[in-house]
């Protein structure tokens, strides 16, 4: 059928594969990995996918990271993929603007949703082929046909990957942490243990290609989801791009904040940017700097920047405990360029976090050459490796222990920067960009086996 329906009209280029006429001189073209090649004679259009980014900025660290997967994509070749953004976010629009990516907003309703959990719970009910078509309509697969999409990629674990009944997709996983810390109330409670693992369970051995942060979390997906492991593809965290400045543009001084007048502050602090969730861990933050003034009489402070997602109360009241309410500061929402003076006007990043097995924190202070202090967990401890102090989370004193050697040597603290430089100099988004590549290319080989679906005055689910 692809051949007949491509042969009856020489200029139809809906078909990724289309056969030219035999006299016509064929031209060939080395490609990267070869997946791409076809037979003599035909013209191979470039994939349409179509990249999703259903968050804002005011959820700090998924919004980053979608953004930059966006913008990944959007150094694919043309000839490889034609990329469409997407947001279900107005909010986050002009952001996105911002850097560069012109993204169109598809307004998702109340009643789309509500529409989306009947879809898939109707399909795991496997009716009738005759319910199956007539029941329901698939709202998502009639705006991605009208996109004219080939594939999908879903830059957050997406319940939308639940939704798509006709097309392929890429899956992000940023962390399986309903998993491996399961006593903290946010991946608990709510059902939303439950959410998590219906949309692992179902989206990932579904997904064209699974996306995935490092070789941890690749171990992890295809350890706890059987998934096949060529289909997992390891793309590693980049820093947000507020922070991914030179140093000509850093020493700027328009770019200059005194941090500790601006907040008042009297003594050296540390920094911790993270929402304010319990698994972030900041009692274990203010406990370390307890120990660092009971045991070596060094006074330091701390400033938290991020939003409140229920745990701050908690916090506060753990700081006027430990009588250190004199030198916490809780900055909130900052913008860009205060980001980038909290990080490189403090001793040192500090993130005593549960949850992984990457952060974007201990990336933006590689990048703006502060030292790093990290959990020592198993899934966590590879992202730093040599370049920065691992605290044991059990035992606060191992974070006073860390901080003072740090204040005291400052031969220490320059090769923590000089390792943290090399390290995110390491991961180069040509690195990131092949990967990404690689994982198209085997797609587009497998897409052109078939046409695209007929146009229909309705979407069905077949």
């Amino acid at each position: 059928m692809l051949f007949k329906r491509a042969a009856s009209s020489t200029t139809y280029q809906s078909d990724l594969a289309v056969p030219r006429f035999a006299h016509r001189r064929v031209e060939t073209r080395e490609h990267a990995s070869g997946a791409d090649v076809t037979g003599i004679g035909f013209h191979v259009r470039p994939i349409r996918m179509v990249v999703f980014i259903e968050l804002d900025n005011s959820v700090g660290g998924g919004f980053q990271q979608a953004t930059n997967a966006a913008l990944l994509a959007k150094r694919l070749p043309p000839e490889l993929c034609n990329v469409t953004f997407i947001t279900t976010r107005r909010s986050a629009i002009e952001e996105l603007h911002r850097v560069g990516i012109d993204a169109r907003y598809l307004r998702v309703h109340r009643w789309q949703k509500l529409l989306a959990r009947f879809h898939v719970m109707w399909r795991l009910l496997n009716p009738p082929q005759l319910f199956r078509k007539h029941v329901y309509f698939n709202w998502l697969d009639r705006s991605l046909r009208e996109m004219g999409a080939d594939l999908v990629y879903f830059t957050g674990p997406s319940y939308l990957a639940l939704v798509t009944a006709r097309f392929s997709y890429l899956f992000t996983v940023w962390d399986l942490a309903h998993r491996d810390e399961v006593d903290f109330p946010e991946v608990r409670c709510g059902g939303e243990f439950e959410r998590r693992e219906q949309i692992y369970q179902l989206a990932l051995k579904k997904a064209t290609g699974v996306v995935v942060d490092s070789e941890a979390g690749r171990d992890n997906v295809i350890r706890r989801y059987a998934v096949d492991e060529e289909r997992v593809h390891v793309i590693p965290f980049s820093p947000a791009i507020g922070t991914q400045l030179s140093e000509h543009e850093l020493d700027h001084p328009d770019r200059f904040i005194d941090i500790k007048a601006k907040y008042g502050l009297d003594c050296d602090y540390v920094y911790y940017p993270a929402q304010f969730w319990p698994h972030k861990n900041h009692v274990y933050l203010l406990r370390g700097l307890r120990s660092l003034e009971d045991r070596f009489g060094i006074r330091v402070g701390a400033i938290f920047s991020g939003r409140d997602f229920g745990n701050l109360a908690h916090v506060r009241s753990v700081a006027d405990e430990l009588r250190l309410a004199d030198r916490i500061r809780f900055a909130g929402f900052v913008s860009d360029i205060e980001v980038t003076c909290l990080y490189r006007q403090a001793v040192a990043l500090v993130m005593p976090t549960y949850f992984g097995p990457t952060n974007l924190p201990p990336y933006e202070a590689f990048q703006l050459r502060v030292p790093v202090l990290y959990s020592d967990l198993k899934n966590l401890r590879d992202q730093i490796d040599d370049a920065g102090l691992l605290i044991d989370l059990v035992n606060p004193d191992s974070m006073a222990d860390a901080l003072r050697e740090l204040i005291i040597d400052p031969d220490l603290r320059m090769r923590l920067i000089q390792r943290g430089k090399q390290r995110i100099e390491s991961l180069t988004d040509d690195r990131r960009l092949s990967v990404l590549r690689h994982a198209l290319e085997t797609f587009r080989v497998r897409r052109m086996c078939w046409q695209p679906s007929p146009k229909m005055s309705r979407i069905g689910d077949s």
